[in-house]
This record gives structure tokens, sequence and C-alpha cells, in this order.
């Protein structure tokens, strides 16, 4: 009997208890809403976005978006009037239906989205097929004149459908996971990275099943949920999820875990993808990733950022996009633990008037150069779903703030502009398409509390279509990331699913007392067998066990011990490469090199570094320093030194300060700039490393390494001098060119002097670096001017430049340090060495193989030899003389023209059997491996092939507590009620 009381009503202590817990976390309201307050607020709401979205219309209206400071537009995203369709079903939900009938009516006229641009996959999903179908949706309300079959058919599902078509080439993958980017027209770009973020996999459930549903189509649906699952499938073994993933093999190329950026719409949508699909499996693994989620991510009712194998903290910071986590909270009905964390939210929001895109947690502020505020909703979107859930009105009095903010510090006079600085409230020129789709969207519905896209399906509208009676308009409306609701009631007005989950279901079994009766008897099942490990009677057991185990395992010791020291025995193996050359030797050189290696960057990693975080006290007084100040050069040298090795940065800070200059990424990679940003440093490793890269720049730049070709007679050999020039750079003391020029002269070649040359100007440049107190002081000075607003901080240096060479001379260097220098530029050089060496051999081959026989040869004898090799040689000469031009005679004229056609029928016979030269046949090949190529889109392999994947996940009969946490009849009156009316 108490049990039941407590289903049907809380007692008096626990909402007691309750309403403790909100004052302790500072989540009570101060302020009481009456109905005409909210309603004030809700007009406010209004005009705020009737004077952004008149703006984009008077200034912007042929662009994506507008630009709020300058009063004019640009395109982002596609170049498709990406505001006016964002904010299409936004007019609706303010009830302004005479602008939504001429806006869709212009976009039924205008939109053609046969166009060859690349657009991003999971921006257009959400912002264009999402707007599209929410329109569709929201179509009759809005009084537009219905096609016969709608919501089955009409215009913006047309758009809708074309739009996601030319998202399916996409889905093209190995693992099912979608590219990143995709051509409208033509698939699939040539050369286009494998590399995605997780939300770009799994944020189309919403919108293309919805798609599918209406049209029927199982295709959209199928995709989206392959992609889902096959990424549940690469989860890590602890159930987190990283931030980028390579869509052909299921790699991870980003390892930190989070709920932010590239994640968020993830989880969003399994939640969200579950109630209104119906597919309770969906909400499964949501609860699962979750429970992983609370255990490693979540720190005091903040969550944070960790390592996806380990789950140890990586970034100890908030993202602004992380604040949508307590709205889907509340949406599970777990609401408690949802107002503790958006109240930590909403006190960063106060304390800055805005949300910085990082707020360093450990630190209290705003992480440097991440300040900005785009306008971004996913705060006042948890404010609308917990207030709708809770009916708290402090999230009220944090809506009537945020609307004084934006109206006080964002607002222009052609629309609301991008915050740059939450700090200074320094204005941005952009204004992005989701602040009138989404910010006021979540902010009128927040007042509005009668608003239609709150009904819970308990009321609708009765429509008549060819098979049968429907409900539309009865909701429950399903929000995607992009704040475009979906009618879940209209879903099934068109096309019945074939997995439809309430065929089969016993509703008796759902019943408040059957589900009552099920939770008794598995509590008391569990109270029965459980057994403390601790139990008294058991002590004795489990001693014996231990020792059991232990003398099994030392008996296995020595008889490994034992055993080892009679069968083991030397056995010669013979290695060899591709082209049967021995290569033992290089195999076991290499390891060598790759485990040396190792060891160093084990040693680098173990070296512990004692946290001593930079001020701007700290600074103040090292920029105060004078020459005077010091006795000698080395007084002041040790002194720099010493301040720079004492100070460390965090990653966080490291990553947000920007030191590392970007064109060194062009040159060097993405790796180095991962290495740099990697983990903590010292201001003085930082500095270090940093030169490092500079003097390897010098070297590949000043010898020209990234513009060789990869074939050449002479480059195999020009490269491997350089390679020995930078094997022996640790030999060659600090000397002058000419020196080295009379050194090299009388038994080297010119080349080899130029290369030894530009090493040593680099090797020189980098030894003044290490002393040059300087560019020290400047590379503080950037840090300084990067974490504070303050300007005209002037340095005074420390030392000449003729105290820097003198000191550059008695600096001495280590053998080590010589050798790890120029790295970069020795890994490049091996690179090109190896692919020149290559195409060397495979030129060799190819002069051996006589050319293939043609079906129909019109050709004589002497013309059809003259193979690829002619050509070969004839493009080196033109690469060697590029500046002479000779004026080509008419009997030159014909024979290349001859020569041409015959390429041209080469290349179009590639892939057929018996065509093409060689040449082009091993192009062909190695392209296949290495680029991605433009091939015809087959949407019925494509959805043969999902139909086959989605086989091995059949669905199985899930208990009926995964739906929500607390209230299991939560769910029964939201999601049964469109199935089964006369049930409840």
């Amino acid at each position: 009997m108490q049990q039941q009381t407590r289903n049907t009503g809380y007692p008096c202590t626990l909402i007691c208890a309750l309403l403790l817990v909100l004052l302790s976390n500072g989540v009570s309201g101060q302020k009481q809403y009456s109905k005409a307050r909210k309603l004030e607020l809700r007009e406010d709401v209004r005009r705020m976005f009737q004077h952004a979205y008149d703006g984009y219309l008077r200034h912007a209206s042929n662009y994506d978006e507008l630009r709020p400071l300058t009063c004019d537009g640009h395109d982002t995203w596609g170049s498709y009037s990406l505001t006016l369709i964002d904010a299409l079903d936004t007019l609706a939900t303010m009830g302004n239906f005479t602008e939504f009938r001429r806006a869709a009516r212009l976009l039924e006229e205008k939109m053609d989205f046969d166009r060859d641009i690349n657009v991003s996959v999971f921006e257009t999903n959400i912002r264009i097929v999402g707007g599209l179908l929410s329109a569709h949706l929201l179509s009759k309300r809005a009084g537009v004149e219905l096609e016969p079959g709608w919501p089955c058919k009409g215009p913006l599902l047309r758009l809708a459908e074309d739009v996601a078509r030319r998202l399916l080439p996409a889905f093209v993958t190995n693992t099912g996971m979608p590219y990143g980017t995709v051509n409208l027209r033509y698939g699939v770009p040539k050369g286009e990275t494998s590399i995605t973020c997780t939300a770009g996999v799994g944020t189309f459930l919403i919108e293309f099943g919805t798609l599918s549903r209406l049209t029927g189509k199982t295709i959209y649906e199928d995709v989206a949920l392959k992609a889902v699952l096959a990424l549940w499938a690469y989860r890590s073994p602890i159930g987190l999820f990283g931030n980028h993933i390579d869509v052909q093999s299921g790699r991870w190329t980003a390892l930190d875990s989070g709920i932010g950026a590239g994640v968020d719409s993830l989880f969003e949508y399994l939640v969200k993808a579950s109630v209104l699909l119906n597919r309770p499996e969906l909400l499964e693994l949501f609860h699962e990733a979750r429970a992983a989620i609370d255990k490693y991510m979540r720190k005091e009712d903040w969550y944070v950022w960790v390592g996806m194998n380990k789950g140890r903290v990586t970034l100890p910071v908030f993202q602004s996009l992380e604040a949508f986590w307590p709205g889907i909270l509340s949406i599970i009905g777990d609401t408690e633990p949802a107002l503790r964390t958006i109240s930590r939210y909403i006190g960063v929001w106060k304390k800055y008037g805005f949300l910085p895109e990082f707020y360093n947690i450990a630190a209290g502020e705003a992480s440097p150069n991440r300040e900005v505020y785009p306008l971004r909703p996913e705060l006042i979107e948890s404010a609308m779903y917990l207030y709708r859930a809770t009916g708290n009105e402090y999230l009220l009095e944090f809506g009537e703030h945020m609307l004084e903010t934006l109206e006080f510090s964002a607002k222009t006079k052609c629309g609301y502009a991008t915050i740059r600085n939450v700090v200074t409230h320094e204005k941005e020129n952009r204004m992005e398409s989701f602040f009138l789709a989404e910010t006021s969207k979540y902010l009128y519905l927040l007042f509005d509390e009668e608003n239609f896209l709150h009904n819970d399906g308990s009321g609708g509208e009765l429509l008549s279509t060819e098979d049968d009676v429907c409900v539309v308009q009865a909701g429950a409306y399903i929000f995607n990331t992009e704040a475009h609701p979906m009618d879940m009631s209209a879903l099934h007005c068109c096309h019945a699913h074939n997995e439809d989950i309430y065929t089969s279901l016993d509703l008796q079994r759902f019943s408040p007392r059957a589900i009552l009766e099920r939770s008794k008897k598995r509590q008391v099942a569990l109270q029965e067998q459980w057994v403390p490990q601790c139990h008294p009677e058991n002590n004795e057991f489990f001693n014996k066990e231990d020792e059991n185990v232990q003398a099994q395992d030392s008996g296995k010791e020595q008889e490994r011990e034992q055993s080892g020291a009679s069968t083991t025995m030397a056995v010669d193996i013979e290695v060899f490469d591709e082209f049967q050359q021995p290569a033992g030797d290089l195999l076991v050189s290499n390891f060598e090199q790759i485990r040396e290696e190792r060891e160093v960057n084990e040693s680098l990693h173990r070296k512990v570094v004692t946290r001593n975080q930079l001020t701007v006290s700290d600074l103040d007084e090292f920029f105060a320093q004078r020459r005077e100040s010091f006795a000698s050069a080395s007084e002041a040298l040790n002194y720099v030194n010493t301040f720079m090795a004492n100070y460390t940065m965090d990653v966080a800070f490291i990553q947000g300060l920007q030191l590392y200059d970007s064109n060194m990424s062009s040159v060097l990679g993405t790796g180095a700039q991962k290495e740099y940003e990697s983990r903590m440093r010292t201001l003085w490793q930082l500095y270090e490393l940093q030169q490092q890269y500079v003097a390897n720049i010098r070297v590949i730049q000043g010898l020209g390494l990234l513009t060789f070709p990869a074939d050449g007679d002479r480059i195999p050999s020009h490269l491997t001098e350089v390679l020995d020039s930078l094997d022996k750079s640790a030999h060659l003391e600090h000397i002058d060119l000419q020196d080295l020029e009379t050194r090299v002269s009388n038994t080297s070649s010119p080349q080899l002097v130029n290369i030894r040359k530009v090493i040593l100007k680099a090797r020189n440049a980098y030894a003044i670096a290490m002393v040059n107190t300087s560019a020290m002081q400047e590379f503080a000075l950037r840090i300084y001017l990067s974490g504070t607003s303050e300007a005209g901080v002037r340095i005074h240096p420390l030392l000449e430049d003729a105290e820097l060479s003198q000191e550059a001379r008695k600096r001495p260097f280590k053998l080590a340090e010589e050798r790890a220098l120029f790295s970069y530029a020795r890994r490049i050089v091996d690179f090109r060495k190896r692919m020149a060496e290559t195409v060397d051999r495979l030129q060799t081959l190819m002069q051996d193989i006589p050319p293939p026989k043609r079906k129909e040869a019109t050709v004589d004898s002497q013309d059809a030899n003259a193979d690829m090799s002619t050509v070969y040689t004839q493009t080196q000469a033109q690469m060697a003389a590029p500046a002479q031009k000779p004026e080509p005679s008419q009997e030159a004229k014909q024979s290349t023209q001859i020569q041409k056609g015959k390429l041209a029928e080469n290349d179009s016979g590639l892939g057929e059997e018996e065509s093409g030269c060689v040449w082009s046949q091993f192009v062909q090949t190695i392209l296949r491996k290495t680029t991605v190529q433009r091939v015809k889109f087959d949407e019925a392999v494509l959805q043969e092939n999902t139909r086959k994947a989605l086989e091995k996940h059949a669905r199985k009969e899930l208990p009926h507590h995964l739906f929500a946490c607390h209230r299991p009849e939560y769910i029964e009156g939201f999601a049964y009620r469109d199935f089964y009316p006369e049930a409840l």
C-alpha cells in the first residue's frame, strides 16, 4: 500500500527535500511571473525576431546570411537563401501565417538544388532538409493551399526529398558512415577526406526518418540507422566516443570524448528519434552511453572532456554547445540533475551576459580566444524544456535576462550581431541563421505556454486520406537539432512502417498495476540472490580460492622457465622487398631507429612538469627588466631562460592562445600542430619546439623539397645527398659559409655546396634563436596580448646583436639535440626519395613490357611502338627548360595532334581489357587506391547493402523501464496515445 502511494503522488517529506535541493543549488526564481507579464515578454521576443528577419529580407535575401554591422549579405553553407529556409517554421510558430505563405511560395518557385557546389552533409541536412520538412508539415496550420494527398505529397516535401537524395552518395562507404562533404550535382568530390566528426555521422535519424515515413521510401531511414549502429560498434571499450572518425576504416582520428562540439547531436538524436520513430532500442543506446558519460565526464554537475580509451580528463572546459544536455535529461524525465547542471551554465551566462564558446572550469573564466558568442540557442533550449517539465520560474527569470542582454549588447540597426568577446561585448559582423531558427523560437516558446507546439498529443484534427482517416497537428512535436519541429502524429498518415513494434504489444502488461507487480517481483528476486562479498561465511572459501590461484600461477611460471630453457633455438629468416632484393639489414635498421625514437618520446612524456601557471603580474615583472640590471650578457640570458622554464601552459591555453603559426601546417603538416598542442609544457619548451619547426621549414623551403617532381634521373641521387648532409649536420660547428665552401669545393659538386649552405644557415639561425632574448620577449608578449585587453606594451631588448652571436657560439649542442633538430625535414626528404626510386623502377619495368595489342589496330607498327617512355622523356625535357617555348613547326603540330589522339584513345579505354598503355593502367590502379573516384551513384545498390547490414540488428524485446527513469507512465501517455487512445 505504501508503494502504491509513492507512485500516485509525492509525500510531504519528499517535496520538502526537493525544495531544499533546489534552494541549495540556487535554482529557485526570485521573481513571480503573471500571465500578462509572460505575454509581454513573448511580444518582446516577437519584435526581436521581426527586426532581424526584416533586416535579412531587406539587405541579404539573396544570400545565406545577413552581416548585421555592414547591412549586407554573404554565402556560408551553400548559397541557397539559408536564413529564409531556416526561419520559415519560426514564422508559423509566432503566428505570422501571411509571411509564411509568401516565403513558402517563393521557395517553391525559386529553389533549384541541381548545382555544382560542395556542401556540408551535416549542415545541409539539419538546416535545409529539416527546415523544408518542418515547413511542409506546418503548411496546413498556416493556411497554405494543399495539394491532394498532403501530408504525403507537397512541393516542399519534394524539395526536401530532392536535397536528401543528393546527400545519399555520401553514405556509400565501407562502414555506412557518411562523408562530410558532397557535391549537389556530382556526389562525393574527388579527393574528399574520409574523416568526419561524430555528430556528422549520427545526426540524420529525425530528418531522414521523417522523410521515409512521409514518402514510403525506407532508404533514408535505413541509411541513417545504419550509420548510427556502425558508429556505435566503434565506441571504445569503456563506452565512449571520440570526436572524429575515418568513415572508410572506422579508425578514430580525434580521441577526445565529450558531449560538446563534434559529438553533441548524436546523443540528442538517440533520444528524440526513439520517440519520433517509435524505436525504443535507440533509447536503450542512449542510456548505455549516458552511464559512461556520468562515470567519466561528470564532475560536480559539470561535464569535462576525457580520453575515450582511458577516461582521463584531457580538457577541463565547458563548451557552450554542451548546454543542450539538461534539455535532453528533462525529455527522459530526469529533471533533478538537469536543474543542477543548468544552474552552473546560467551562472556562467550571468557572469558575462553571454556564454563563451569555451569556459575554463578550473580557472573560472573564459578561455583566451574562445570568448565568442555566436548567438547560440542551446542554453535557452534547455531552459524551455526544463520549464515545461518543472514550472520553475527561475528559468523564466533567466529567459528575461537573456532577452535584455541580446537587446542591449547584440542589436544593430539591421539585425543582431555575434559577440566577438563576452568580456568586452565587442560585436562581430555575422548573424548565423540559427538565431532566427532556434534562439528566437525557443525564447518565444518559453514565454508562450499555450503555443500549439506544446501540444502533447491530447488533441488534433482528423484528416481523410486515400486509405484511411488519421490525426494531424496533434503532436508531440519533436525538434531536430536546428529547432525544426516534426509533427509526430502526421508521420502515421502516409505509409505503414513495416516494423511497427506496437502490433505485437500486450497493452495490459503496461498498465500501472502490472508494471508495479513485475517491479516488486524483480526486487524480491534480487534480494534473495544477493550475498555480500565480505560475508563472514565466505571468508574461508575466498582465502582458499586465493591460495589455490597463487599456487597454480607459480607452478605455471616454473613450467615456463624450465620449458623455455630447453626449447629456445635460433632461426635464420631471409627478408626481401617487393623487387626481390634483400631487405633484412634495412628492416633491422629501421626497427632500431623506430625503437630509439619511441624511447626518446617516452622519456619526454615521462618527464614530470610541475604546474606553475603564468599570470599577468609575472609578465609585467618580466617586461620591466632592463639591460642595466644585469652585469653581463650571460646573466641576462640566464634570467630569461629561468623565467621561461619556470612557468607552464596548459593544453587549453596553448590551443586558445594560438601561438602556433598557421603556415607551419602547410609545410610540416597537421601532425606538427597536434604535437605542439598535445600536452602541458613550459614557456621554454614551447619556444624551443617552435624554433625547431622554423629551422626545418628553412631547410625544406631553401632546398625546394615541396616542389620536387616524383621522377627524374638526378632526383634520387640529389635527395641522397640531402639526407647525407642532414645526417652530418651534427659534425658541423658554427663555421662561416666561406670556410664551408672551401672545405667541400675541392671534393664535392656545387650542388652539394648549396645543400650544406642551406642546412648550415638554418642550424646557425636556430643556435642564435636559442639565446635570442628579444625573440623570447616577443614570444612572451604574444601571450600577454592574447590573454589581456591591454595594448601599447613596449619591449626593451636585453641583448644586442653582437652579444647574441657571441652567446650563440658559447652554447654547446648535445648530440641528441643535433640529430633531432632536422627530423621533420629528414622525414620529407626520405619520403620523396622513396617515391622517386619507386617511379624510376617502374619506368624501367615498363620499358621491358611491350604495349598491349588492340582489337582494332589502325596504325602501323612504328607508331604503335611509341610508348609512354618517349612521352616521359619529352615531359622531362620540358620541365628542365620551362622558359624556352619555340613555335612548333607544322609537321610537329601534326605529330603532336596524332600523339594526343592516341593518348585520348588510351584514356577512353581505361578499365577495359586489352586497352590503354602500361603507364595509364598503372596510374589508374594507383588512383583507385589513393583518391575518391566520381562514380555513378546507384541508389538500389545502396539500399540493398543497407538492408543486409541492418538484418543483424534485429529488434529484441526490451524492458519497459528503459523509456524513463522514475515514471514509466510518462511514455505511456506520450508515445502510445496516437496509436491506442482507447487504452488510455
